[in-house]
């Protein structure tokens, strides 16, 4: 076979194999059930709908348990729970009056949107209401939404603090560097961690708390004999007292009055960092991931610091069906449709070379809606405009190298120069406009131009190096 001819069969079949990793994806069995590895597209609000809330300073009152301590407050607890625990209302409400204004407002609105950042929402608008301390939000709708909401609100309070004395707090969220998610693989399964890491002088401190005075006691005792029953009596007085004297010290670790762990310590932490095991060593990859996300959620919380007052939802609303939601079907068999009719004009017209040209022009759009998922691009009817539109850039540039690939060697070489030169010159004006759109805020603007921008420079590229060698 000739040589050419296989290196040619090769590409084709490189090409279709990213056709079907781009549309169809890459499936790897887990537990019983297959899952795509290859990532998802980011759907903005415009296709997918979108979910509408309002937050609103909480006037919950602070509820107690038998012992006086904090369990939880009014919004979480009904009355029901309240009484089956003999838990007890306060007087207490969870803000206080002179903490309501309007530098804690803006506050929380920044925390939130930390939040917001750190759990992957991209698609959102929010704002607050300087005068009444409200927040509207409203984030694009998908099978992550009530995860997201659920955390934003959380005051996110950490402390490290006496189990028997509440109000002796040793360590606080002042005194955090950075929380993070982390696990230990091992033959006997996965641990996740939540790994919390303190800032210099907090780490300083907490290595003497470990050292001495919440040290684990060595309550161990070695037999002793006396010769008389006096002293047997006496000795028996004096290690009691001892033990009195030596009551074993804890330290309870809580976020938002939710105690996580009560201990001592067996040796000192002396380079700050704590790690928190979030269940069991398992072998199960769905627990672990379980495990993985909540370790993380945790973390992005606490980094993004406590919210100076309480809020509460007073509005959850989902607003519309979007794009996907009433159309989807019809717009995915509609593409598809319209590339294989664009493949089949083009075989009709160049024959085999046609064929050539029709698999690389199926290659493009699988590898620039691979790139856009990659490149976390969000995914809007703009943006699906601008990915129509670099698909006919591309199959205009393919039509244009298949006619200029009839002439004869000499004249096909300058020709094809030509045009690559007339392609680059042509589209470098709407690159640097689609370059500029890319960094407005505007989501509808700024996907347009990150799609266009993506598929200009993978036009260029892909049919300078991968379309030509194909055809020629």
């Amino acid at each position: 076979m000739n040589i050419e001819i296989l290196k040619k069969i090769m590409k084709v079949v490189a090409i279709l194999a990213i056709c079907l990793i781009s549309f169809v994806g890459i499936y790897v069995k887990e537990n019983g059930f297959y899952k795509n590895v290859v990532k998802d597209y980011d759907f903005a609000a415009d296709l997918t709908g979108y979910r509408e809330l309002i937050f609103d300073i909480s006037d919950a009152l602070i509820v107690l348990d038998s012992e006086g301590n904090k369990v939880g407050n009014t919004d979480g607890l009904n009355d029901e729970t309240i009484s089956q625990n003999s838990f007890q209302k306060s007087e207490t409400k969870v803000n206080n009056d002179e903490d309501k204004n309007v530098e804690n407002y803006n506050k929380v609105k920044e925390i939130i949107e930390e939040r917001l950042k750190g759990l992957g929402t991209q698609d959102y608008n929010i704002s607050v209401n300087e005068e009444t301390g409200k927040i509207f939000l409203r984030l694009a709708e998908n099978e992550e939404t009530d995860h997201t909401i659920s955390n934003l609100l959380q005051v996110g309070k950490f402390q490290i603090r006496d189990s028997e004395d509440e109000s002796k707090v040793l360590i606080d969220g002042k005194d955090l560097k950075k929380v993070s998610a982390v696990y230990n693989t091992t033959e006997n399964g996965t641990t996740v961690y939540l790994q919390i890491e303190l800032n210099k002088d907090a780490t300083t401190k907490f290595a003497d708390i470990t050292e001495n005075e919440y040290k684990t006691i060595d309550n161990s005792s070695e037999e002793s004999t006396s010769d008389t029953e006096e002293d047997a009596e006496n000795t028996e007085n004096t290690d009691s007292a001892e033990k009195v004297e030596e009551k074993q010290k804890q330290v309870t670790l809580a976020i938002d009055d939710n105690k996580l762990i009560t201990t001592s310590f067996d040796t000192p932490i002396k380079d700050g960092v704590i790690d928190l095991s979030m269940g069991n060593s398992t072998k199960d990859a769905d627990k672990v991931s379980e495990n993985l996300k909540s370790a993380s959620t945790i973390a992005i919380v606490l980094n993004s610091g406590d919210l100076p007052l309480t809020y509460k939802v007073v509005e959850n609303k989902y607003v519309k069906q979007g794009l996907l939601d009433t159309c989807k079907d019809s717009v995915m068999y509609f593409c598809i449709g319209a590339i294989v009719f664009l493949i089949v004009i083009m075989i009709i017209k160049y024959r085999s070379k046609g064929f050539l040209g029709g698999v690389s022009f199926a290659g493009y759009i699988a590898l620039l809606v691979l790139l856009i998922r990659y490149a976390n691009v969000m995914l809007t009817a703009n943006s699906i405009v601008a990915i129509v539109l670099m698909s006919i850039v591309s199959y205009a540039y393919i039509w244009r190298m298949l006619k200029i690939n009839e002439a004869d060697i000499e004249l096909k070489k300058k020709q094809f120069t030509k045009e690559f030169k007339f392609f680059i010159f042509r589209t470098i004006p709407l690159a640097i406009i689609a370059f500029t759109f890319s960094f407005m805020k505007w989501e509808t603007i700024s996907t347009f131009g990150m799609v266009t921008f993506w598929g200009l420079a993978l036009a260029i590229i892909y049919n300078f190096i991968i379309t030509k060698k194909i055809i020629d």
